[in-house]
């Protein structure tokens, strides 16, 4: 039997954060950890149902699965707005400290969707106490991603106010001159914007020495401009891979996908890598 312990432990700056760990049978139980690493926004929201699934799915197969809420998300402490890159990559390596504390695992992979895929690829990338990474659909172009979220603040002023009241140049100058705007809710401060901005993976995953796995999650089965140059790269602990689901990760009409396939495939290589 699969266990579920929810609870809170403490980042290096004293904040509380949430978690939840998923423990397989104990009779078969391998040194191999997974530490997710969560979207942000409203990309959180949509894809919870199925990071529940996956997080009970690879502890049915004999991971030890750890789920949390960074600092000013969920119901960790703190505010959205209080938050940035750095702190959030931050707290991913304590959340593997965590992880190792409660648990006998030897070897602790990340595993993030979205920007939250960002997150951990840059946190494995850089730190060697993480054994590697699984990126499902990341954000490789920091600038388009940071537009698209001033692009939903644009189309909530027309829905107000029938018209644009402040164009993308403002909201940029507000968020540089240190002002917040808010985005579907979140409150978007300049560290964030700025760290969304400017981060590069492009290089370090050429660099890459640890397995990195990444997928681009999509409908169809073509290359996806932002993932052209990723799948052309010779690095071999690196490797590219397109997985056929609905974006999840997005508001759903009727149900959530099942996603196993998804979800096979990334068992498989996580026990191939953790096994070397």
């Amino acid at each position: 039997m699969t266990r579920e312990t929810a609870q809170f432990f403490f980042n290096k700056d004293g904040k509380r954060l949430f978690s939840i760990l998923h423990e397989p049978d104990a009779s078969a139980r391998p040194p191999l950890g997974v530490v997710f690493c969560a979207p942000l926004f409203e990309e959180k929201l949509w894809s919870h149902r199925v990071l529940v699934n996956a997080a009970r799915t690879f502890a049915k197969r004999g991971m030890t699965v750890l789920r949390f809420d960074y600092f000013g998300d969920g119901e960790s402490e703190g505010k959205f707005e209080e938050a940035s890159v750095h702190s959030r990559c931050a707290d991913i390596l304590d959340a593997v400290d965590f992880c190792r504390s409660q648990t006998a695992v030897t070897k602790i992979y990340l595993l993030g969707l979205c920007y939250g895929a960002t997150l951990a690829l840059r946190t494995a990338l850089t730190d060697s106490s993480v054994a590697g990474a699984v990126a499902w659909a990341p954000v490789l172009e920091g600038d388009r991603y940071a537009n698209e979220l001033l692009r939903a603040h644009l189309s909530t002023q027309i829905v107000l106010h029938r018209k644009v009241i402040h164009d993308r140049e403002a909201l940029v100058g507000q968020i540089m001159a240190g002002q917040t705007v808010n985005t579907e809710g979140y409150e978007i401060g300049r560290a964030l914007y700025s760290e969304i901005c400017n981060i590069e993976l492009l290089p370090l995953l050429r660099s890459a020495t640890n397995p990195i796995m990444v997928m681009q999650i999509a409908p169809g089965e073509r290359i996806e401009p932002q993932y052209a140059a990723l799948a052309n790269l010779t690095n071999p602990p690196l490797r590219f891979e397109r997985v056929r689901e609905l974006r999840f990760w997005t508001q759903q009409k009727r149900v959530f996908p099942p996603c196993e396939e998804l979800f096979a495939r990334t068992a498989q290589w996580l026990e191939q890598v953790a096994a070397i």
